[in-house]
């Protein structure tokens, strides 16, 4: 059984709510997913899987992949691919912004206190079509981590 903090189990009752509306059921597998996701900043299939078949006795992968694309669908989480290779998952906002290590992979998002002050404003800018509309914003900062640039040295 996944334990959730108060502000996550405030997110995901906000998150089977707006299910809920649709009348989309809420099976103990999408359940599961949803508070991993809460619970993790950033996750992939494959760690999901395994943190999934941790704490059900029947994990079916097609059941992932079907509340995964439901999730997308109903713009609850977003999909990053900072590889090119895994997809990762998130909770959606309406801004990102994540620093990924091209030598070990690791992925820190940056949180939306250190973002806030950007004025996303100015990317309104680069739409020349007017009619279309700024639904939401990601930033993905490449470097070379402390722990991995210490290696070279």
């Amino acid at each position: 059984m996944l334990k959730l903090k108060k502000a996550q189990q405030a997110k995901y009752n906000e998150i089977i709510d707006q299910l809920k509306v649709k009348s989309i059921k809420i099976t103990e597998i999408r359940s599961n997913i949803i508070k991993l996701i809460i619970i993790s900043e950033h996750i992939n299939i494959q760690q999901l899987t395994l943190k999934l078949e941790k704490n059900l006795s029947n994990v079916n992968l097609a059941s992932i992949y079907n509340t995964m694309d439901l999730l997308l669908k109903e713009h609850i989480i977003s999909s990053n691919t900072f590889d090119g290779k895994n997809i990762w998952y998130e909770l959606s906002t309406n801004k990102s912004a994540h620093i990924k290590c091209d030598k070990c992979g690791n992925i820190e998002h940056v949180s939306t206190e250190k973002i806030k002050n950007i004025n996303f404003d100015e990317f309104k800018t680069l739409i020349v079509d007017k009619s279309q509309k700024l639904e939401h914003l990601k930033i993905e900062l490449h470097v070379i981590c402390e722990r991995c640039n210490k290696k070279r040295n």
